[in-house]
This record gives C-alpha cells, structure tokens and sequence, in this order.
C-alpha cells in the first residue's frame, strides 16, 4: 500500500479533496497502483504552530495563502 503525507498549514474539506484527488490519480496512474490501494494523510498545522523568519503565521498570515485558518468566521 503506497501512502502520500501532505504536510502543510489547516486546509478545507474542499481543499483536502482536490489535493487527494489529484496526488492519488496521479501516483495510481504512474505505479499502476489501484486508486483504492493508495493512502493519503494530512497533516494540517494551525498558524501558531508555523514560523518563518522567527515570525508565527498567527501573528504574520501569509497574506495569499487560502484555507481553513482564513475563512472567514461566523458572528
């Protein structure tokens, strides 16, 4: 069973299926491995476990990145 770990910051759910579906088809299409034999994990951090230049992304969001950690929320 071949398996693909995503490390990134927090993604949606659309996000998540997107990326899934893309990194699944296209190792199943190159190893001809059954889509159904191949695993995909997430591993999603939220901006105050990220850092770049000594900076938390909570305190500094990247300012294009999308996902869950800038929905917006609701009131």
């Amino acid at each position: 069973m071949p398996a693909i770990i995503i490390h990134s910051l927090e993604m949606t759910d659309e996000q998540k299926k997107i990326v899934a579906d893309s990194f699944i088809s296209t190792l199943s299409e190159v190893t001809n491995v059954p889509k159904d034999r191949i695993y995909l994990f997430f591993n999603g951090y939220t901006l105050d476990n990220v850092s770049t230049n000594g900076i938390l992304f909570s305190e500094k969001p990247p300012l294009n990145a999308k996902g869950k950690f800038n929905e917006k929320k609701e009131q």
